[in-house]
């Protein structure tokens, strides 16, 4: 059944929420991530921001959240169950989505790579390399037939870019962009080809080998997601697309998926 679904994908940094109906995003938010907030805190910033954009939670048909703060995943949960009269959709290994890993016990892979690989899985159909920027940058694979491959785990642009900040005190903070030339003339043009082209060609490589690595697999379909996707891969020559929306959008799916089962 395609219904109403408001879905939570809760990360180190900021939560991103989306509420869609019949199959379509109508709208979607960040926070802050606050761990010391309560279920009920939280339910009134989320109650207010959808009804400023003109939009209520009643009736809603599933609650789907992707965590990787339990204390939050908690929270979420109790949330649900407390304003929405609704049992969460808790994404782990465990939930039948049609995956299946290379390890005896997949319980430590993070929610947000198994969303992604499932909406990866659904709306692509073919092998996948999902790059994902967020507090850490994750490159993971899934095959065609739903296999994990596995996945690369490195730190997060903005978590890098803020410690090399608070770290070097005669480095400013700077307003990222991609920059016009490899080497900088000024201390600002240098950071942004360091950390942004650095971090592209970091992203090209690696997915240029795991395409070599993973042959067998192809063809293949690279997609960036993430809230810095757009700024960190508009020059790359490895990414085919990017999905500013996979993850929410796996959430949802998962939302429809378990309510037919």
């Amino acid at each position: 059944m395609v219904g109403k679904n408001l879905v939570a994908d809760i990360g180190n940094t900021h939560i991103v929420i989306g509420i869609f109906q019949a199959g379509q995003l109508l709208h979607s938010f960040r926070l802050s991530t606050d761990k010391f907030k309560t279920e009920d805190e939280y339910f009134i910033l989320i109650d207010n921001l959808c009804q400023a954009a003109g939009y209520d939670l009643k009736m809603l048909d599933s609650f789907a959240l992707s965590s990787v703060v339990p204390k939050l995943t908690s929270s979420f949960s109790h949330l649900s169950e407390k304003y929405f009269n609704l049992s969460p959709i808790v994404v782990n290994a465990y939930l039948d989505l049609g995956l299946t890993f290379p390890m005896a016990d997949p319980g430590f892979i993070g929610a947000d790579l198994i969303v992604n690989a499932f909406a990866a899985l659904q709306k692509y159909q073919s092998s996948t390399i999902i790059c994902d920027f967020g507090t850490a940058t994750t490159i993971q694979l899934v095959g065609q037939d739903g296999y994990f491959h596995g996945t690369i785990i490195a730190p997060g642009v903005m978590t890098a870019a803020g410690s090399l900040f608070s770290s070097a005190s005669q480095l400013a903070h700077v307003q990222l962009s991609p920059p016009q030339d490899i080497l900088g003339t000024n201390t600002e043009d240098a950071l942004r080809s360091g950390i942004v082209t650095g971090n592209q060609l970091m992203v090209d490589a690696l997915i240029k080998d795991i395409r070599a690595q993973y042959s067998s697999l192809s063809p293949f379909k690279t997609v960036a997601t993430g809230g810095i996707a757009n700024m960190i891969c508009q020059n790359s020559t490895q990414i085919d697309l990017i999905d500013k929306n996979l993850t929410l959008e796996g959430l949802n799916l998962i939302c429809d998926r378990v309510n037919i089962d």
